[in-house]
């Protein structure tokens, strides 16, 4: 059996130089070396191996995956990290993988609502409790442990709030906003941009000085973003407002107004996740606001739940996290980040 373990262990660890060039799917901490030395409750050692399996690895999601690793260790677990890229196909492969490893729980955060319900149900199926964490699963169930998350549609208010603070503070401006949405098919993705309509887009008050005229996914890719962002300039040119769901998309966005000859600073330009490219647009000045998640916390949670699973509580299915999104400024990103243990 240690062995066979450590053989997986062995083959996700060259997944994970894979997808560190760029080719490939799956990616696991190095902390699964140490695992697969033999501290894992599964190979007799006090260790449980708890699995987290991550949507992607862009800049935001690197960061989430250090906390989650932080959060796990000083619980005294020995984390495997995977990484699925977006694809629900790799997802469930990893998910099998973390389940074959012989983790004690596995924390998902799913690429899909729909698409991801299949890892979800191979957790069930296998009784290893699953905690699905930061954007919902549409799963039986039966076959999660529980939901930690915050209010996907607080950070639509928060950036509401950024853009109406600013229309008030300019009466004589109106914005033609391009909307450069994350990735289709997320519920956490409809309702950040339900957020934002209900308390922006739809207010009387806003009537012909808020104007959606462009709107389209970008998969939470910033390449992408940058190509979006050169269509929708050439197609629409009165945008003067970019409103977008990742800090990573942000960037394509402010380096495709630069590679038009366009000054950033006559763009208003608002972004979620306060992540280390967010933080470093916001001080150059090119991005206005971002919407910080609380991911220390989220990792935090995760691990609280984590901790319940293995000690057999029985807890609600959904478990909100208060104050998961705060608006962050170059003038206060740095009290902020400090604030909530992320910096």
């Amino acid at each position: 059996m240690k062995k066979i373990l450590s053989l997986l262990l062995c083959a996700a660890l060259v997944f994970s130089l894979a997808a560190c060039g760029g080719s490939g799917s799956s990616s696991v901490s190095s902390s699964a070396g140490a695992a697969a030395g033999g501290s894992s409750a599964s190979q007799g050692g006090e260790a449980p191996l708890i699995g987290y399996s991550l949507n992607s690895m862009d800049s935001t999601m690197k960061q989430m995956a250090d906390f989650f690793e932080e959060t796990a260790k000083a619980a005294g677990w020995e984390p495997v990290l995977l990484n699925a890229n977006g694809d629900v196909s790799a997802e469930l492969s990893n998910v099998e993988s973390l389940i074959n490893m012989g983790c004690k729980a596995v924390v998902i955060m799913g690429c899909d609502n729909e698409g991801s319900a299949p890892a979800v149900k191979a957790c069930g199926d296998a009784g290893v409790p699953c905690i699905v964490a930061g954007r919902a699963i549409n799963a039986d169930e039966a076959s999660y442990y529980t939901f930690v998350s915050g209010d996907h549609h607080l950070a639509g208010e928060v950036q509401a709030k950024f853009v109406n603070d600013y229309l008030a503070a300019n009466p004589d401006t109106v914005l033609n906003v391009g909307f450069i949405y994350g990735q289709s098919g997320s519920s956490s993705v409809a309702a950040r941009y339900q957020g934002f309509e209900d308390d922006c887009l739809s207010l009387p008050e806003n009537e012909g000085r808020v104007n959606l005229v462009a709107e389209q996914y970008a998969e939470f890719d910033a390449e992408k973003a940058y190509n979006i962002t050169t269509d929708m300039l050439s197609t629409h040119p009165e945008i003067n407002c970019f409103v977008t769901q990742t800090d990573d998309q942000a960037g394509g966005i402010i380096n495709a107004i630069k590679a038009q000859g366009l000054p950033v600073e006559d763009f208003l330009i608002v972004s979620i996740d306060c992540s280390s490219t967010g933080i470093d647009y916001l001080k150059s000045g090119e991005l206005d606001a971002t919407v910080l998640m609380a991911m220390r916390q989220l990792a935090v949670t995760a691990a609280d739940y984590v901790q319940k699973a293995l000690d057999g509580e029985t807890v609600e299915k959904a478990n909100p996290i208060p104050e998961y999104y705060q608006l962050a400024t170059a003038e206060n990103v740095d009290e902020l980040l400090k604030a909530n243990g992320m910096a």
